[in-house]
């Protein structure tokens, strides 16, 4: 896979494709789908998808998917079979009983793949719909989003060839279309490979058709674009989703030193963090907090895997800069606003104490124990958020706990000087900052950069908001 390219069309952006390709499989023209097909007397239910984003190579768990490196997938819309194809629907279209089981309500099995493709090719004449197997992306897709139910140890065919999944590059429609006869057959939490022409017990497939809905346009800016929408404002506010509240702190804008200044230790400092450069900012917001496992809950329905309800104001951890951007995204629908990561250069300035720092090491301290949760008191595990003394501003946090995932791409210091700074371009690093549980005091400095793949996570990487 090819690093990300952004290219506009007519009414969408595309991304970068596969080296397998990006044709989906089934129509290349976009159709409507009604939500149950008749075909030959059988009734089956068709879910739409709309398009979105998501990190492939997950279990539903959150556990790595064997074979898989996980990576950010964009998908336009489709419809999928809620269900596998059952025994009734087989026969209705092919005239033939098929499968090891006597209920027609069970999902046929002892099918090919090549027995799939003659079952969809009769299948869209009967209905005048182009019917196909849904790609490895789509099934997982429907599966992620528990838009589809999926049977116990039961595995299901999808259209691509086998090959193991390296890259962790955003893609947009992956499809793997190279002719070879092993083929990725899926449940769940495994992929695996067959031949195409096998038959065997508990192996089936479920149908797609594809609707060529184009990816919403707010996923594709939180992904793509390098503007950063500022909304200004003067006083502090509290949003509240469920009765979940987070307060956001204003930050005056002005000017400050970013980089390895005099009291970030010339032996702590990293090159990344030079030369000290002038930055001048507009007023901006920014979360008092990290995101919380309670908020993140009350915004997306679930919590991900290593994070644990009870503790619901523990900030949210191992989520990806992706993950971060699909949060976001929902809560500005929930919420009308255009909340965001801070850039790096917001950061820090807010990490600093703004235009009332006292020039500190740390944020809000010369002394990492009175603000920080890092390795020497925590012992690699995030603390609730506020468990220590706060910075200039009352924000808590910016030293130690959870890493926190900026939108800037990876990108190095100059000597000139810059006004609002967002370095977002397409890249796989993206940049990290303040430190955690698991860290050394060093890195809980201001002035530390770190630079992450965009679909990493780990039990100590979080993010808070800015608007």
């Amino acid at each position: 896979m090819r690093r990300i390219n952004v290219l506009f069309g007519i009414a969408a952006a595309c991304f970068a494709l596969s080296a397998c390709g990006s044709q989906t499989a089934g129509s290349a023209e976009g159709i409507d789908v009604p939500a149950v097909v008749d075909a030959g007397g059988v009734k089956f239910d068709m879910v739409a998808v709309e398009g979105g984003s998501f990190a492939m190579g997950k279990t539903p768990a959150g556990t790595k998917i064997a074979d898989v490196t996980i990576h950010e997938v964009v998908l336009d819309g489709f419809s999928i079979s809620g269900k596998p194809v059952s025994r009734q629907l087989w026969e209705a279209v092919m005239n033939e009983q098929r499968g090891s089981s006597t209920s027609p309500e069970a999902p046929v099995d002892m099918v090919s793949q090549d027995d799939c493709k003659k079952f969809l090719s009769k299948l869209s004449k009967m209905t005048g719909i182009p019917f196909a197997l849904p790609t490895e992306a789509q099934w997982e897709y429907a599966v992620s989003q528990g838009l589809v139910e999926v049977p116990a140890k039961f595995e299901e065919w999808c259209a691509d060839s086998y090959q193991p999944l390296t890259s962790n590059e955003l893609v947009h429609n992956p499809f793997c279309a190279e002719k070879r006869d092993a083929k990725v057959v899926r449940t769940a939490i495994k992929r695996n490979e067959e031949v195409n022409y096998i038959r065997k017990p508990a192996l089936g497939f479920r149908v797609v058709a594809n609707t060529k809905t184009a990816v919403p346009q707010d996923i594709i800016d939180a992904i793509i674009d390098h503007k950063v929408t500022r909304e200004d404002k003067s006083e502090a506010e509290v949003i509240e989703v469920g009765n979940v509240k987070y307060r956001m702190v204003p930050v005056k804008g002005g000017s400050f030193d970013m980089g390895a200044t005099a009291e970030q230790s010339a032996k702590a400092a990293g090159e990344d963090e030079k030369p000290v450069h002038k930055v001048t900012l507009k007023s901006f917001e920014i979360g008092q907090t990290e995101v919380t496992v309670g908020l993140w809950q009350a915004v997306m329905g679930s919590i991900p895997y290593s994070n644990d309800a009870k503790f619901s104001e523990k900030p949210v951890v191992n989520v990806s800069w992706y993950d971060c951007q699909r949060f976001i995204v929902k809560l500005n629908r929930l919420t009308g606003r255009k909340f965001r990561l801070p850039t790096e250069a917001e950061w820090e300035f807010a990490a600093r104490g703004g235009v009332k720092s006292l020039g500190n090491q740390l944020s809000g301290s010369m002394y990492v124990s009175q603000v920080a949760a890092y390795a020497s008191n925590a012992q690699s595990k995030v603390v609730a958020v506020k468990s220590f003394q706060p910075n200039e501003l009352g924000i808590y946090d910016m030293s130690g706990n959870a890493w926190e995932w900026c939108q800037d791409s990876k990108y190095m210091y100059s000597e000139n000087p810059e006004e609002d700074p967002c370095h977002n371009e397409p890249g796989e690093l993206r940049t990290m900052r303040g430190g955690s549980a698991a860290s050394m005091w060093d890195a809980c400095r201001v002035a530390n950069r770190s630079f992450i793949p965009a679909s990493s996570v780990k039990t100590t990487f979080g993010f808070r908001l800015a608007i």
